[in-house]
């Protein structure tokens, strides 16, 4: 009965269902989307955790010529990855742009900090013209990768002097760099609004060393700083600390736990948008009840009405429910 009342109601009816339908898949899709959103956006920073070989803690000496050599050798040392704390260099034609700390090891960006690309290819380290850049970037400046940016170093007596270039035009080399891809990894993460960064290669430091170290790199005021992985991972970081200063002579080292520092700021964030996700897709299905709902209602007791005259002949009170939510269904 209730089939051949499903195909009664098909020929007569069609437009009707086709628009109920499609008010049901909208409404499905839009709760499905928020939902899967704020569990992919609660999860985000746990996924590039595992991917990229994050640093365990970042060291920072801040000490012209500091000895890297003694901490590498140290045993809970598995990787280290070293970056110069340079701010004299900007991006001819874009005021206020981040040049990210150039690498100061071919480690760095390898076998710690490794990104994720999410277009194009890494930067190969051992090329000066080749850079990466952050997601930010992009949208921020209207660039894509494969465009070329010049980048402005400092001189090297500008170097010595550890001039900003926010503050102070570096006047060096003009070093062309075209962007070979978009990368992201947790030390590297884009805040909220800004306007994210070029990340430079290895090759940069080593060909224009003087222009970014200055000429007396062992008392530079380019700090070389580091990011290290620990084979024990966080439950080794108070031994890697005890032995840091043991090694170095230097209880004030900074030594900051990666995952506090930067994990716990970005867990935050995803963490605030997957509520409001949530939140908004139980209004969104809370309203598609509501309105789709009182559609399928009205459907459903037009259905019924006609399906009463039936009564008279034996069809029961299940069957008329039945056959009137078919369709609908």
């Amino acid at each position: 009965m209730a089939l051949t009342w499903l195909r009664l109601d098909l020929r007569r009816r069609w437009r009707s269902l086709v628009v109920l339908a499609l008010l049901v898949a909208l409404s499905a899709g839009v709760v499905l989307t928020a939902v899967a959103g704020a569990r992919r956006g609660d999860t985000a920073f746990g996924r590039l955790w595992a991917r990229t070989l994050p640093a365990t803690v970042v060291v920072l000496p801040n000490q012209p010529g500091f000895d890297w050599a003694k901490v590498r050798a140290l045993p809970e040392v598995s990787a280290l990855g070293l970056f110069a704390v340079y701010y004299g260099a900007a991006v001819e034609g874009m005021d206020g742009v981040d040049l990210g700390f150039p690498p100061a090891n071919a480690d760095a960006l390898q076998t710690v900090e490794r990104p994720v690309v999410l277009a194009g290819r890494m930067a190969s380290p051992g090329r000066a013209d080749e850079a990466v850049v952050t997601p930010h970037f992009l949208t921020a400046h209207h660039k894509q990768v494969g465009d070329i940016l010049t980048l402005r170093l400092s001189t090297p007596a500008q170097a010595a002097a550890a001039i900003d270039a926010s503050q102070t035009p570096p006047a060096g080399p003009r070093v062309t760099v075209r962007i070979v891809g978009v990368i992201k990894s947790p030390f590297g993460l884009d805040n909220v609004g800004d306007s994210g960064g070029v990340i430079p290669t290895y090759a940069l430091l080593t060909r224009y060393r003087a222009d970014i170290m200055g000429t007396n790199t062992s008392n530079s005021p380019t700090y070389i700083n580091g990011l290290i992985r620990l084979a024990g991972g966080e439950a080794a970081i108070p031994a890697f600390r005890a032995d840091l200063a043991r090694v170095t002579g230097r209880s004030d080292i900074d030594v900051l736990d990666e995952n506090i520092w930067i994990g716990d700021t970005a867990r935050k964030v995803t963490g605030y948008e997957a509520v409001c996700l949530l939140a908004f897709g139980l209004a969104a299905l809370v309203a598609a009840l509501v309105l789709v709902g009182q559609s399928v209602a009205r459907y459903a007791s037009a259905a019924v009405a006609e399906l009463l005259v039936l009564r008279a002949v034996g069809l029961t009170r299940r069957q008329a429910a039945a056959s009137a939510a078919l369709a609908p269904g």
